[in-house]
């Protein structure tokens, strides 16, 4: 919790819109405690998840200032959205903030370790780390827990590359692709491991 209140410098004026109205974010948030303390928590919940589900549509548009905001003060005024923790240390991850990133996603899995979504993020802050050992178990572990998880075969393979084991990165983009055949990048990457594999085989 330290570690995330030394973060909290959020935009309380940033405009979210909540059951048909434009409310700041501190006003929603407002609303959202008012309701709790009223022993209304299912719709102190429905405001939260209306912000989440906000955040998450700015942070597809890359507008991560927008998005990060939304998480802290979520998380800041309830806990229990673990995953607003997560996807701020996402945020992180992507801004090349690789140690924030590690230890808000540790933080998130300490709450919930059964999260495959948290273990591949945080290979991928492990990954920007150099740490490509401790990279691939955090893959593994997602894999573990979601065999289906196509993003973390492909993680997988590149750290694979990276260490230069060649035959498991092959087998981990082939098993991304066999997930999802319109894996752009999982196909690229296996064409590329193979391109490698020949050269080594005729030099």
């Amino acid at each position: 919790m330290a570690l995330l209140q030394s973060l909290l410098v959020g935009n309380n004026q940033l405009v979210v819109p909540i059951d048909g109205q434009s409310l700041t974010l501190s006003q929603a948030i407002g609303l959202a405690e008012q309701r709790r303390k009223a022993g209304q928590a299912r719709e102190a919940n429905h405001i939260f998840n209306q912000l989440l589900m906000q955040a998450a549509g700015w942070h597809r548009e890359k507008r991560l200032d927008d998005a990060e905001a939304v998480y802290r003060q979520v998380f800041e005024a309830e806990p229990e959205y673990i995953d607003a923790l997560h996807l701020l240390g996402v945020i992180y991850s992507q801004r090349g903030d690789y140690q924030t990133a590690e230890r808000l996603i540790r933080q998130a899995l300490w709450e919930n370790p059964s999260a495959d979504t948290y273990h591949n993020n945080l290979g991928r802050a492990l990954q920007g780390l150099g740490r490509l050992e401790e990279a691939a178990a955090s893959y593994q572990r997602a894999l573990e827990l979601n065999p289906s998880h196509a993003m973390a075969c492909n993680n997988l393979g590149r750290v694979f590359l990276d260490l230069g084991r060649k035959p498991e990165a092959i087998a981990s983009f082939r098993r991304a692709v066999a997930l999802r055949p319109d894996y752009a990048e999982a196909c690229s990457n296996l064409e590329r491991a193979l391109q490698r594999q020949v050269e080594d085989g005729a030099s």
